[in-house]
């Protein structure tokens, strides 16, 4: 069963002791349900493993609360509220659109048309629209007015119509900007209109045309209240304007090659010809582009909000191909994409809150969520000490930014490919179907929006039905990400250590002093996207005496960043991450479309940044596969002194992790490896390796080779394993990588008692202690390259 009755967020990730946390729930169906606090021990249900383990917070919340139906609305736009310059008598209006779904299958389109520039509502005002044949269309009251030729997807399209009211003339113009040799020629269409234009207090909507208005301010969650807005539209645009006149067509040829808003012309009104404006809006989206306001440089200023996050820093009809970097040529960066699946805030109202006690523990915690008929959700939180006020000497490091890039991913609907990836047909999680229903719920960034474009961006504010526990990713069919770490959570619980935790959000946001007063770091299982200033921090942090036990692989890959824009909603918002001509990706930017639009700075992977993950951690990325996990053994490196005392308890030839929750075994889905050219220190240490050990599922990196050929796999080729490593760092500081993914799904093992859980235990106890880590034996204190591992 798909159905998901009982789904719910939070206001914020982390929330400090003495703060209060705000949830927002939609009980579709159910009368009531309960809420109550509850901390996360383990989330995986493995009859192999511990099983699903929660604890009860005493004293905390646990409430009975009247069940309530609340609804997402998708899709992004731009409105201007109404006022007497917009209702015009005749008008001008054009832009430039380039539209991804012109023509969809109906069933897909629950209003038909798509709105462009638009200030109508029920047969009453005026627009630009496309119709659901594909067609660009202009309306004045019921009145319709078609182009004869349909609208080419993903090309660039000058469309522009005039309406007199003395005449009652109605034109339109559709240019495609590239007219290829058996095109036809697309004539200006007319036709009279008997009656004037009907005005509303409805807004002015780009992107979409307002469906209906009332008093009612909780009839639709988006501003402004009680106004519903339909006809998302899918596609570009750029430089739209509404003038109060019907121009000529030399006029329009003016305003479509550039002329700035101010544009005036003599008209014949007095015997001295007097010079009037006729520009009523001139939205410039090449101005504010980290912003969600769009600037209008018209006269009246009608600034336009931007709901649901479109993406800006876009590529215009003009981009000459020269400048890939907006900020350089903002001019040629005058479009934003508009989707119908866009979302950066359900908007929902509250349910409940939870003030946390100030004497509260930093951990995992969830606001569990149950109704009478058996309906369940977990929406997590981490309470996280202020600086200042650590409570522990160990802080594990909540890779946020990673569940936000995964969040409420689709790829697994996509059959042939899902199965393509993981060498089986994939299971599905009921929160798998739940989201391919509805998409209103936002994807994930490695998912494809409607019309087939990357989602660029990640909001916290909505139901993330990823990040629970009980959850398997299809690519595992174990846990990843969130449930993932509560393997480690469950063995740092089981084996007795206090520990704190903080979100790379925090990180992000506080740098070097989230860390600076704990002994050692520990990661998640899968820190795929992060910061600059978490990296920075961390990097720093290393050098400046600090320990970092980096527990899975593949961390350091993508750039990320938070959209400033929301920083008045809290910290760490929306993420937004940019997929370029590089790494393992399941869609690419568009040339010209790799920096961020909130901050200005190159997208991609890191390394094309020139920062690796070896220069901190002393592994990278290397390779992935997704069948089954495999082993370690130790290398002649682990009988070194500078390390040997990671392996006090464990038998040199025993296999390491050949057990395990995830795959199998301990070195699995995803590898890391030593590499000094890539920037491991060169008196990185290789403790163990996987060498040899992976199937044909597992392989080399894409950016690793120039092109296909055959013998990238596991079964051949060198690069593909994983590496345990170690290396010291200035003032008693160190790092220790386990380099897989699957590493902490072997920590539960048999009660925490195996060689895994061992080798880790020996590692944290040593990170620890205060002070500086004794230095290594005088005879290893020198620097080798290293080419055996």
């Amino acid at each position: 069963m798909s159905a998901m009755r009982l789904t719910g967020y939070a206001d914020r990730f982390g929330v400090h002791p003495g703060d209060t946390i705000k949830f927002y729930v939609n009980c579709d169906g159910p009368s009531e349900y309960k809420a109550e606090i509850v901390q996360m021990i383990n989330g995986d249900t493995n009859p192999r493993g511990p099983g699903f383990i929660e604890k009860p917070v005493a004293g905390s919340l646990d409430e009975t609360l009247p069940g309530r139906k609340q609804i997402i609305h998708s899709g992004s736009y731009g409105y201007a509220l109404d006022a007497k310059p917009l209702q015009v008598e005749s008008f001008t209006i054009q832009c430039w659109i380039w539209p991804t779904t012109p023509k969809t299958h109906p069933k897909y389109w629950k209003h038909g048309s798509q709105g462009l520039v638009t200030k109508w509502i029920d047969d009453k005002g005026y627009g630009l629209f496309i119709n659901p044949e594909g067609h660009v269309e202009v309306r004045v009251n019921g009145t319709k007015l078609a182009s004869p030729t349909p609208l080419r997807d993903h090309a660039w399209h000058f469309v522009a119509a005039t309406f007199d009211a003395k005449t009652g003339e109605l034109i339109l113009y559709h240019e495609p900007q590239i007219q290829y040799a058996l095109d036809p020629v697309v004539e200006p269409v007319s036709t009279t209109v008997s009656e004037a234009i009907i005005h509303t207090p409805a807004p002015v909507a780009l992107a979409a045309y307002t469906e209906s208005m009332t008093d009612d301010p909780l009839a639709q969650s988006s501003m402004p209240a009680g106004v519903t807005f339909a006809g998302k539209y899918n596609g570009k645009l750029d430089t739209p304007r509404i003038c109060k006149v019907a121009l000529s067509r030399l006029e329009i040829e003016t305003m479509k090659l550039g002329a700035q808003p101010g544009l005036t012309e003599r008209r014949n009104s007095g015997p001295t010809g007097a010079l009037s404006e006729v520009i009523v809006a001139a939205w410039e989206f090449s101005e504010g582009i980290d912003t969600i306001v769009a600037k209008d440089c018209g006269p009246y200023r009608f600034d336009a909000q931007l709901v649901n996050l479109p993406t800006r820093g876009m590529t215009g009809h003009n981009w000459s191909g020269t400048v890939f970097d907006w900020k350089e040529a903002p001019k040629e960066y005058g479009a934003i994409h508009f989707h119908d699946d866009d979302v950066d805030d359900a908007r929902w109202e509250i349910d409940f809150e939870w003030t946390v006690p100030a004497d509260c523990k930093s951990r995992f915690f969830a606001a569990k969520l149950t109704t009478p008929e058996g309906d369940e959700d977990y929406i997590p939180f981490w309470v996280v000490p202020r600086i200042g006020e650590e409570q522990s000497k160990i802080a594990f490091m909540v890779p946020t930014i990673s569940y936000m890039a995964y969040a409420n991913e689709h790829v697994a609907c996509n059959a042939g490919g899902a199965e393509l990836f993981v060498y089986r047909v994939p299971i599905m999680q009921h929160q798998n179907m739940f989201l391919a229903e509805h998409r209103e719920y936002g994807g994930s960034i490695y998912d494809t929006h409607t019309d087939g474009t990357g989602i660029c961006f990640s909001s916290r504010l909505r139901p993330i039905l990823s990040i629970r526990p009980k959850y398997d990713h299809f690519l595992a069919q174990a846990p990843w990400q969130y449930p993932a770490d509560l393997h480690l959570i469950y063995w740092l619980e089981t084996m007795g250590y206090e520990y704190d935790v903080f979100t790379d959000e925090d990180l992000t946001y506080d740098g070097l002093a989230r860390l600076e007063n704990y002994n050692v770091i520990i990661t998640g299982s899968h820190p795929e996207h992060n910061s600059g200033t978490q990296l920075d921090a961390l990097h720093n942090y290393t050098q400046r005496g600090g320990r970092l036990m980096y527990m899975g692989a593949d961390a350091w890959y993508w750039v990320h960043s938070f959209h400033p824009a929301y920083d008045d909603k809290g910290r760490g918002v929306v993420t937004e991450m940019r997929r370029c001509e590089s790494g393992i990706r399941t869609w690419r930017a568009d040339p010209g479309e790799y920096y961020h639009a909130g901050t200005g700075e190159l997208g991609g992977m890191w390394r094309y940044r020139g920062r690796y993950l070896h220069s901190v951690a002393g592994v990278g990325m290397s390779s992935e596969g997704f069948d089954i996990s495999s082993y370690f053994s130790f290398t002649p490196d682990a009988k070194n002194p500078r390390v040997s005392w990671a392996m006090d308890g464990i038998d040199y030839d025993e296999p390491l992790g050949n057990f395990g929750l995830v795959g199998g075994g301990a070195a699995g889905l995803e590898l890391d490896i030593v590499d000094t050219t890539l920037g491991s220190p060169p008196h990185t240490l290789t403790v163990a390796t996987s060498a040899g050990r992976h199937t044909e599922a597992y392989l080399l990196v894409m950016e690793d080779f120039g092109f296909n050929q055959q013998g990238l796999d596991g079964t051949t080729h060198p690069r593909v394993r994983g590496d345990i490593a170690y290396h010291e760092t200035p003032n008693g500081g160190a790092c220790f990588s386990f380099s897989s993914i699957a590493y902490c799904g072997s920590l539960p093992w048999n009660n925490c008692d195996n060689n895994i859980s061992r080798l880790t235990k020996n590692v944290l106890d040593r990170f620890m202690v205060d002070g500086p880590l004794p230095p290594p034996p005088a005879e290893e204190i020198k620097y080798r390259g290293r080419a055996d591992y």
